[in-house]
């Protein structure tokens, strides 16, 4: 048995911790113009019990498969938050198996009281392929 505060233990709560920072700093921010954009974009995404869905684009940076988690590169979403790089849980594990560091992807972050998570992710570009040494 590990100690109960080994390394993979305490990188899974500063992520977790992190990733609800940044959520719970960016929902106390309030609404700006663009973020009205945003609202009507997830209810217009069949947005349900109170969840909001924004879409991101960036490039993928690592995969996490034993934390079902993903290192994304993001793009900017006017009226949520800047381009940053962070990590993100993803709602389905099965979804890690065809992702790639240096993909590009889009995909839904989807917010609700309890956390986000990335949904409905999809490889926009792969990432390119290494040649053979010689």
């Amino acid at each position: 048995m590990g100690h109960p505060f080994d390394g993979q233990r305490i990188r899974k709560m500063i992520v977790s911790v992190g990733m609800f920072a940044c959520v719970g700093f960016l929902a106390g921010c309030g609404p700006s113009r663009s973020a009205k954009q945003s609202d009507a974009q997830s209810t217009a995404q069949g947005d349900t019990g109170g969840a909001k869905r924004y879409t991101l684009t960036g490039r993928l940076v690592s995969v996490d498969k034993a934390d079902q988690s993903i290192t994304v590169d993001g793009d900017a979403i006017p009226g949520f938050m800047s381009a940053m790089t962070m990590p993100y849980q993803v709602k389905d594990a099965s979804a890690l198996g065809k992702l790639s560091p240096g993909d590009q992807i889009k995909a839904d972050i989807v917010v609700a009281n309890d956390g986000a998570y990335l949904d409905d992710i999809v490889v926009t570009q792969k990432a390119p392929t290494p040649s053979p040494a010689k």
